[in-house]
């Protein structure tokens, strides 16, 4: 009978055991380590890009108001003439320049923020992108700032969109007969009316409620007019400290 000798496997020691989980650990680890710089990376390139579409749309905000500003001061010049002609004893031999700034008076264009970007921003979580907190509370005083003029501005269209006081003094054939349409643009170009064409109303009363109520206009565009203002600087130091911070300068 042969008797075969057994072999004994030597015991590793515990430094080899070790090793083994250290190399391990460091593996994991490490993979975490570079999933989360890969994550970290991706954020920073999505929170410049999201700073570059701000930025466009806070510049096309600024010359938008501009815009508003102008025509919106047009609309001070036209609300000055009227009031001064509805009291002045020579009316009835100015009324071609009643009719001209009375059709511009009650003429409107809206403010229409380019707030795209912000309102993904903050519908999608997206805030917590944008690591200095300085211009996430710029940004956000300046999305306040700006509702508060785009509500202000529908109150002035349900306020004034009742006409019925310049239908009581202006007639509008006048406004017709001066008026050239372009099709298929749609735009239109407003004549000086020849002569004199009467008014429909020389009465004091209907008169008095006329000038009532562009003087009325008068002082809601000037309010309005103060936002567009506030709104301007507030949008222009914005994007001065996105540059700033961004370095996109």
């Amino acid at each position: 009978m042969e008797v075969h000798a057994h072999t004994h496997t030597a015991r590793k020691k515990w430094t080899h055991y070790f090793w083994e989980f250290l190399m391990l650990f460091l593996a994991v680890f490490c993979g975490f380590w570079a999933e989360y710089q890969l994550e970290h990376k991706i954020e920073k390139d999505r929170e410049k890009q999201y700073m570059k579409s701000l930025l466009s749309n806070l510049k096309a905000d600024t010359m938008q108001l501009n815009q508003r500003m102008q025509f919106r001061n047009e609309k001070m010049a036209y609300f000055d003439t009227l009031m001064t002609l509805l009291k002045s004893p020579g009316l009835a031999t100015n009324t071609a320049a009643v009719y001209l700034n009375g059709f511009w008076a009650p003429i409107g264009a809206r403010f229409v923020p380019n707030d795209g970007v912000l309102a993904q921003l903050k519908n999608a979580g997206g805030l917590r992108l944008i690591q200095k907190q300085v211009v996430v509370d710029s940004l956000l005083n300046y999305d306040t700032e700006t509702k508060y003029i785009v509500d202000f501005e529908n109150w002035e269209r349900d306020r004034l969109i009742d006409l019925s006081t310049y239908e009581k003094v202006l007639d509008a054939s006048v406004f017709e007969q001066n008026t050239q349409y372009k099709y298929p643009e749609g735009i239109f170009i407003i004549e000086n009316p020849a002569g004199n064409p009467p008014l429909l109303s020389y009465k004091k009363e209907d008169l008095d409620q006329f000038y009532n109520r562009i003087q009325l206009q008068k002082r809601i565009n000037a309010v309005i007019m103060n936002g567009f203002y506030k709104l301007q600087v507030k949008a222009g130091r914005l994007i001065a400290l996105i540059e700033e911070k961004y370095h996109y300068k």
